[in-house]
């Protein structure tokens, strides 16, 4: 990142720290700083008072992992220090906190808080009623994190983004107070681990010949059972004693092995080439199969993945690519962050909160399909939102109607010799439904807009439904109609529809059926529904030819019954016609 590292002094005091920030012109909204728990000013800077409270929360923020910390969605939190910095572009004073989701490991282990231009400060100073002063003109809302022109910046009001940085590094510089700075958060990447569970490192040390690899006709090093695990701090493996005592593969003689084993992280930068080969016991994968069946299509995780496990995955891929097993660049084509399920209060589920979900409650009432659709239904996939509970039982009553649907086309298959084989409007109708729903359905389920895929088959349902109230119904039409709503339900509700496909006397499974595809010649009406309107409130409907003029549209409409008797004794001021919708006749 290229950006600035501006000194900030402690107040009544002669300790300063650095900063380091991509958004020096940002630098008079400052209005608090935070240092990383883990910071050796910690301890130092925090007063007496404040030490209870800080000792307890670093021993929170040790057991974090760094993608913890650094999650989007995550509750911000953090503990004051009773100590002030001085901002050195106008001497203002702010408090010191210290917070969780600032890492020791990037830059200098502190930044500089401008909670009305960052996301991440400004939930921090929301949440504890710290000051958010905006600096930068644009949008209404705050934060604003994009550029634009500074305001409340004394002599640097009206310059751009990009003027302000070189005018406020060259004040602070003046001042010794502030450089311009390149931070690389390229690091070296410390894999070993004091676990039992991961891969052994295939490294022995040997008195003669040092640290050996492992050869690879010996891969992989596998983990030993006869381990103790103690609080000691030492690796499980340790304490295994034929796990530890080998022979050297270079003299033969005695050797010892690498008790640690690797991190997580190694192994979770290639499962996803293992998943396409999963029984393979003669290697890790099979690279034909590999390059047939990846690179993944969809990723789906939080953002808090972007900076860690996908980089590292991205490195793996690269280097198996690289060393000629792979034919690809990347391993996942699309991210996705799913959004975040809150409590019925709006807020962050939590148990300290009380406004926690189980699961396990809802489906026992409502059935597993149920709870799964008015997941993908009652949200946006990536925007989550607050759980209801009257939008799980709009879902059920939904499930009862289509199950009642379902219900009364079987028994209309089933006696067929009551049917008909031609097809008339209503059939037309039909198809046209089924068809539209498929379209709809597939699209939107392709860009993972879940809810209005459900809202299709709701219209699907309905078409169903008002089909069935027919005295006598093409059967064929409607058997084929069903195989196919229920193929689009699958995915959503699959217990329930792979027990109707049962029902319909179907071969066992419905997911083994390929997915259903629309026509598009389908989708084109030979008759269109008009709502006529009187001042504005619907009077009738009729039906015309899809290719029907304004002219002969608006004919049609004034020579309906319900229109003449609605407009009698009346003038008509005028006919507005929108074709192929409906007609509005103003009159007074």
């Amino acid at each position: 990142s290229t950006g600035a590292e501006v000194t900030f002094k402690v107040d009544a005091s002669e300790i300063d720290f650095s900063v380091f920030t991509t958004r020096v012109d940002t630098l008079f909204g400052v209005s608090y700083v935070v240092l990383a728990p883990e910071n050796s000013l910690v301890d130092i800077l925090t007063k007496d008072e404040y030490k209870e409270a800080v000792e307890a929360y670093k021993d929170i923020a040790k057991k974090q992992t760094d993608i913890e910390r650094q999650s989007i969605t995550r509750e911000k939190t953090g503990v004051f220090t009773g100590s002030y910095a001085i901002n050195p572009i106008n001497n203002r004073k702010v408090p010191i906190w210290i917070a969780d989701y600032v890492l020791n490991t990037y830059g200098t282990g502190a930044v500089m808080a401008v909670p009305a231009h960052d996301d991440r400060d400004y939930a921090f100073a929301k949440k504890f009623g710290l000051s958010i002063e905006r600096v930068i003109l644009g949008g209404e809302n705050l934060p604003f994190t994009e550029y634009g022109s500074l305001v409340n910046s004394e002599e640097f009001s009206g310059l751009t983004t990009k003027d302000a940085k070189v005018a406020m590094v060259k004040k602070l510089a003046s001042a010794n107070l502030g450089r311009e700075k390149i931070n690389y958060r390229l690091r070296d990447w410390l894999v070993s681990r004091q676990r039992y569970w991961g891969s052994p490192i295939p490294i022995v040390y040997c008195e003669k010949c040092g640290e050996v690899a492992v050869k690879e006709e010996n891969l992989p090093v596998t983990l030993p059972y006869d381990v103790e695990f103690s609080p000691d701090g030492k690796s499980p493996l340790a304490r295994s004693e034929e796990f530890m005592h080998t022979t050297c593969p270079k003299c033969g003689g005695k050797a010892t092995r690498e008790a640690d084993t690797l991190d997580t992280f190694v192994c979770s930068s290639w499962y996803y080439l293992r998943y396409v080969d999963s029984k393979n016991s003669e290697k890790a994968f099979d690279p034909e199969l590999i390059n047939k069946m990846l690179p993944v299509d969809k990723y789906v995780g939080g953002p808090e993945h972007a900076c860690m496990h996908l980089l590292y995955a991205r490195f793996v891929t690269k280097a198996l690519r690289d060393m000629g097993y792979l034919n690809f660049d990347e391993p996942f084509l699309s991210l996705t962050h799913q959004g975040l399920i809150l409590g019925p209060d709006g807020l962050k589920m939590s148990k300290s909160k009380g406004n926690t979900i189980a699961p396990d409650e809802y489906i026992k009432q409502f059935g597993s399909d149920v709870f799964r659709m008015y997941l993908m239904f009652g949200f946006g996939y990536t925007e989550g939102g607050a759980w209801n509970d009257d939008g799980i039982k709009s879902i059920a009553k939904f499930v009862d109607r289509v199950e009642r649907a379902l219900d009364s086309s079987r028994e209309k298959i089933t006696n067929s010799s009551k049917g008909k084989t031609t097809i008339d409007k209503e059939e037309k109708e039909l198809i046209y439904s089924k068809h539209f729903a498929i379209k709809g359905v597939s699209e939107d389920a392709e860009i993972l807009q879940f809810n209005t895929s459900i809202a299709r088959l709701m219209e699907f349902t309905n078409a169903l439904s008002k089909y069935n109230t027919a005295d006598i119904v093409n059967t064929e039409v409607l058997k084929e109609t069903i195989i196919d709503f229920l193929k689009l339900l699958a995915p959503f509700a699959p217990h329930f529809a792979e027990e109707q496909w049962s029902l319909l006397g179907l071969s066992y499974s419905i997911f083994n059926e390929k997915w259903p595809t629309f026509n598009p010649s389908a989708l084109i009406k030979d008759e269109v529904e008009i709502a006529i309107q009187v001042n504005g409130k619907i009077k009738s409907r009729i039906y015309v030819a899809s290719d029907s003029t304004e002219e002969i549209i608006k004919t049609s409409a004034l020579e309906t019954d319900d229109i003449i008797t609605a407009i009698n004794g009346k003038t008509i001021l005028k006919v507005i016609v929108i074709k192929g919708r409906l007609v509005n006749i103003v009159v007074k």
